[in-house]
């Protein structure tokens, strides 16, 4: 069997593993109860965003990358964050609200298997999955709860409104300040048509989406790569784009106003 073969055996699984265990969320998945604010470019209210998980190693001294909880036994995140390193020294942070200090509701896993999306291109950042098998299975809480998916064929229509949250820098080289409490800012959602017309044709894909401010000002950065962008449908939490890979930052790019990252 090649290994491309087995690869792709691995993702089906994982995937089927998945649908198997959202079966059983529907009632949880995409609910925060403590989410009593929705405002952009500040601190979240502990529990605001329970799916958020922070991904630490000690290959990189703590936090580099976000990730979204999806049932009770995995995690998404962007491919490209594990480019260089695997499963050891790893460490999966749920119920996090800052950075350091005291954390009451916090929980950690490690992690067993990572599974990168058979596509994906570190060129041009297509298919930037990748799904991180848990330890052992997390209890949901207040604190911890999995967002829900969109389903297959879903699309998102321009000027949807979306949610971005994260520990990243906030700005090029600049840190979030201690004690780092996770952000969150909202973001609508551009047309690839407009996307194409800013950053140049072949840049988004068609497994991408394009959110931002066309003015900058609220946007992922360094630390942020693999966090959740969601939007509200009814009285849940769906996930719009798992990583870097479906949620290009336009003020990330020179044509915009804002720092880049």
């Amino acid at each position: 069997m090649s290994a491309n073969m087995l690869k792709s055996r691995c993702v089906v699984l994982a995937l089927l593993l998945l649908v198997k265990g959202s079966l059983g969320q529907l009632n949880v998945c995409g609910r925060a109860p403590l989410n009593t604010r929705i405002v952009g470019g500040q601190n979240a209210s502990a529990g605001a965003w329970p799916w958020q998980v922070s991904l630490q190693s000690s290959a990189y001294g703590g936090h580099f990358c976000g990730g979204t909880l999806i049932n009770k036994d995995w995690v998404m995140t962007a491919a490209h964050c594990f480019s260089s390193i695997g499963t050891s020294g790893l460490v999966v942070y749920l119920g996090k609200q800052t950075l350091v200090g005291v954390n009451p509701n916090q929980i950690t896993r490690s992690v067993t298997k990572i599974v990168h999306h058979p596509k994906y291109s570190s060129i041009t950042n297509d298919n930037d999955i990748a799904l991180l098998l848990l330890s052992s299975s997390v209890t949901f809480t207040n604190y911890i709860r999995p967002v829900c998916l969109a389903g297959q064929g879903s699309s998102f229509a321009s000027g949807t409104q979306c949610w971005i949250t994260g520990w990243g820098n906030i700005a090029s080289g600049v840190w979030l300040p201690s004690p780092g409490v996770l952000q969150d800012a909202k973001v609508p959602i551009v047309s690839k048509t407009q996307c194409d017309k800013l950053l140049g044709p072949g840049v988004i894909t068609n497994n991408m989406i394009c959110a931002g401010l066309l003015q900058g000002g609220k946007d992922t950065c360094q630390g942020d790569s693999g966090g959740p962008m969601v939007t509200k449908q009814g009285a849940v939490w769906v996930q719009a784009a798992p990583s870097k890979q479906t949620y290009l930052a336009l003020s990330s790019f020179p044509l915009q106003a804002s720092p880049r990252c």
